[in-house]
């Protein structure tokens, strides 16, 4: 028995948006056949888009109803690629050669097929904000947004709102001046047998006008007859007492930022004991699943650092800097600040970045400086891309005498001991469901460079914030790209010999433990996809986290983020 999870049809309210909406002239479209009232009017080159299948046609008339904003928008882009099941609509409130001087742009993304809208984006100068939208008023939005769209009954097939992230975009004009974008995402899960997909359902972006500027949803397929029940899981009990043992916590020194309404302002460093509550555990065997054969190993090295600094500070010293590290011919290259930029309610980046690119483009490489004082952090070498494809010609024990070395001459002076973390690949056993015959031919790893990452040991705890990178090149032996620690913060760092023990911490961890929620999820291997998905139970973090003060025993609960 198959059954099919669809997008139910289309109804948007203009009660949606917290905003005045601006109401725009009814024009016939000269780019489909179907008989419409509702339609965006097409620009000139109508004739050279894609006729819009009358499914499409209906549902975007109404959008465009419901959303009269769109309507004065021109079609500038409409068809599918070969072989797709995809049909994209791009809108713009400007033709086509005038497109640099839009103020109000739409991608629209319809299966071809039924109709259904899959996806939009919406941007608009007149929607730019630099205030984030706050948690209720992202969920309110959406949610009656959901409601509207999919009906009371439909809404139903969803589970409650969940994971509210946030992001930010923003472009520099002519002028210098920014315009900025800031929304709050809002997800809805996809419920079978009444428990959530994974990673399925519906994401909805709100801005802090209440304007949906982002909509994307999954059709998903489900064969009901492979759909494990949820009454075959293990009692969550016996799960979170195979998945909290004394080997499941771990003890590290991590940054701690000060909360918005706290009096202390500065940075600190707490010792801190944290359950390993990441990734899935299989609800019928108690295991951990999605298996990547990485399994991450850790070594221990001694330093002994000179505390030498790299200096840059202008475009000259960058590229005498450059040809002193990676061994090239500078001078025929060319120098530029590449500055990203600066958010205008985030603190100003302390970083400057520069690029360098020879004339013939063969060659170029990157620099990541300190604004004040030059201090290199960060450099990296692109260059002679057929190497890449050779035998190694150096072994990696003989890679990491050369980062090893780099590190004693440039890691900070009280950086005496780090930890090598590594990932050693073990071959996963392939699963059952998969075609081997559509398997791509393995290789062995071409990559041109060996990577090796490092952490900061203080009395042989890892310090979280202070990490290094060095990457060698597999045939020159020769260091192509490294980063050192920008903590400029110089923060004591607790005494770790009087703290609570680990068999304590796991106490008090236990009694606060975060729970575990039952859900289904697909597994992929390759670009394969199991034909059902299988029950997994997940921690739940919608809460935020906890942990526990090595030095007090306190259990310290973190929200997942700070509202606005």
């Amino acid at each position: 028995m198959k059954r099919t999870l669809p997008l139910t049809a289309l109804f948007l309210s203009s009660s949606l948006m917290l905003t005045p909406s601006v109401l725009a002239e009814e024009v016939e479209s000269g780019a489909t056949k179907a008989t419409s009232t509702q339609t965006v009017k097409a620009t000139e080159t109508a004739e050279e888009l894609t006729t819009i299948p009358p499914a499409i046609q209906k549902t975007m008339d109404r959008l465009f109803t419901l959303q009269p904003e769109l309507k004065k928008l021109n079609i500038i882009t409409s068809g599918s690629r070969e072989g797709s099941q995809l049909f994209l609509v791009g809108l713009s409130d400007r033709p086509e050669e005038e497109i640099a001087k839009e103020d109000m742009s739409a991608y629209l993304e319809f299966d071809r097929n039924t109709g259904d809208l899959l996806s939009f984006n919406i941007q608009a100068t007149a929607w730019a904000s630099e205030k984030l939208p706050s948690r209720q008023l992202a969920q309110d939005t959406a949610e009656r947004f959901l409601t509207e769209w999919f009906g009371t009954e439909g809404r139903k097939q969803f589970g409650k709102s969940t994971r509210y992230s946030d992001s930010s975009s923003a472009v520099r004009n002519e002028d210098g001046s920014i315009v900025s974008w800031r929304t709050r995402s809002v997800e809805f899960p996809l419920l079978l047998n009444g428990i959530p997909i994974e990673n399925k359902g519906v994401r909805l972006d709100v801005d802090s006008f209440g304007h949906i500027t982002n909509y994307s949803y999954d059709l998903v397929d489900v064969d009901t007859t492979k759909i494990p029940k949820p009454d075959t899981a293990l009692p969550i009990e016996e799960v979170i007492k195979n998945m909290t043992t004394a080997d499941s916590i771990s003890l590290n020194y991590v940054k701690e930022r000060p909360r918005k309404d706290s009096e202390d302002t500065k940075t600190k460093r707490v010792l801190r004991y944290d359950l390993d509550n990441s990734g899935y555990i299989h609800a019928q065997t108690g295991k951990k699943v999605l298996n990547t054969g990485l399994k991450p190993t850790e070594t221990k090295t001694v330093l002994h650092p000179k505390g030498q600094t790299l200096v840059a500070r202008s475009e000259e010293e960058v590229k005498q800097l450059l040809a002193k590290l990676f061994d090239i011919n500078s001078a025929t290259g060319t120098v530029r600040i590449d500055q990203p930029i600066d958010f205008p309610w985030e603190k100003e980046s302390p970083y400057l970045y520069y690029q360098f690119y020879t004339e013939d483009g063969q060659v170029s490489a990157y620099m990541r400086t300190d604004k004040k004082t030059g201090q290199v952090y960060s450099a990296s070498l692109l260059a002679n891309e057929e190497q890449k494809k050779q035998a190694a010609r150096i072994t990696k024990e003989q890679a990491f005498t050369v980062a090893r070395d780099f590190l004693e001459t440039y890691a900070d002076s009280s950086t005496t001991e780090l930890e090598l973390q590594q990932e050693i690949f073990e071959e996963p056993e392939i699963p059952s469901w998969v075609d081997k015959s559509k398997l791509p031919e393995m290789t062995d790893d071409l990559k041109g460079k060996y990577q090796f990452d490092f952490t900061k040991l203080h009395q042989g705890i890892p310090v979280r914030d202070h990490n290094y990178q060095v990457d060698i090149d597999k045939q020159t032996g020769r260091v192509v790209a490294f980063s050192l620690s920008a903590s400029s913060e110089k923060t004591e760092l607790p005494d770790s010999r009087n703290i609570v023990t680990k068999e304590e911490a796991l106490a008090t961890l236990i009694k606060h433990k975060t729970p575990l929620e039952l859900k289904y999820i697909w597994s992929w291997y390759l670009d394969q996809q199991a034909p059902a998905p299988f029950l997994i139970y997940a921690w739940d973090h919608s809460d935020g986290f906890g942990y526990v003060d090595a030095i007090t025993g306190e259990y310290i609960k973190e929200p997942i983020e700070e509202d606005e």
